[in-house]
């Protein structure tokens, strides 16, 4: 007779149970923060970095570029549009001083 091999079962992975303590998402900080501005400065900086260095392959490169573009425009049209916050000394009226 022809021994017949064990079938060998892994054991069920246990699924940690969802309670209110791990479905509960943490609250939002201050110290949690969106996309910048100057974090889409340093994505194209990243690619520009990339491209001089060859790691985008040539069929990549029109695709690579119009997104870059895309930032290039956005980054300057929105550095444009906000206000300078350095206008230099105010008097206690709100004006420039003489």
């Amino acid at each position: 007779m022809a021994k017949k091999d064990k079938e060998v079962t892994e054991p069920a992975a246990t699924e940690p149970v969802a309670t209110e303590e791990t479905t509960a998402q943490p609250a939002p900080t201050e110290t949690q923060e969106g996309l910048q501005l100057s974090d889409l400065q340093i994505m194209m900086q990243i690619i520009d970095v990339c491209t001089q260095r060859g790691a985008i392959k040539a069929d990549e490169m029109a695709t690579v570029g119009a997104v870059y573009s895309k930032l290039k425009m956005f980054v300057a049209q929105t550095t444009q549009a906000a206000p300078s916050t350095d206008q230099g000394p105010v008097d206690s009226e709100g004006g420039q001083p003489d």
